[in-house]
């Protein structure tokens, strides 16, 4: 028999979260502190995932080619999170998306990740090219020494598996950093 919804109970986790975008782009820590037991939640995150689809343009799959195009495509999913998450782009030689994944949930100020997992994942999609990106809850994307430092690593990783890094794109509230663009990657030989 299909669990049912308490009446009222939507309208309840509704109006706790504020608006609709802001409860679609909770984390599993912030969907817990609403009150939501473990199996509302695993119902919500195929919710969220179908709302994620649905919510793309057509059918085609997007190509991300720039870092414009890259910020343009990332920064509405990011949208109130007030955790740091890591993420994914598995590209084709076209620069179309394969994937879309977040790798990593962590903190208001930190996530982790290991070149390891990010190029699993990206080999595992059969990408060309990986693009990494991460968001900053604080809205400022200026990126730490950490995220310059992780940068470095996932291009070296990249170069070494035949999976080059296409950028990592720090996301902040309304604006974004990509590391392609400013330190010239296209410009090195």
């Amino acid at each position: 028999m299909l669990n049912r919804v308490r009446p009222g109970r939507a309208d309840q986790i509704l109006q706790q979260a504020g608006s609709m975008s802001r409860l679609v782009a909770m984390g599993p820590s912030e969907l817990q502190a609403l009150g939501l037991s473990k199996a509302e939640m695993a119902r919500f995150a195929i919710l969220q995932e179908v709302h994620r689809r649905s919510t793309r343009v057509g059918f085609d799959r997007p190509r991300i080619t720039s870092p414009r195009s890259a910020g343009t495509y990332l920064l509405p999913k990011v949208q109130g999170w007030t955790e740091e998450r890591f993420g994914l782009l598995a590209l084709n030689a076209k620069g179309e998306l394969l994937a879309d994944r977040i790798l990593s949930q962590g903190t208001a100020t930190a996530t982790l990740i290991s070149p390891r997992e990010f190029f699993r994942e990206a080999l595992r999609y059969g990408a060309t090219t990986a693009l990494a990106w991460h968001n900053h809850p604080s809205g400022d994307p200026t990126p730490s020494r950490e995220d310059m430092a992780i940068t470095a690593r996932l291009r070296s990783a990249g170069e070494s598996l035949g999976v080059p890094l296409a950028d990592h794109v720090v996301l902040g509230s309304d604006r974004w950093h990509s590391f392609r663009a400013a330190e010239g990657w296209d410009s090195c030989h």
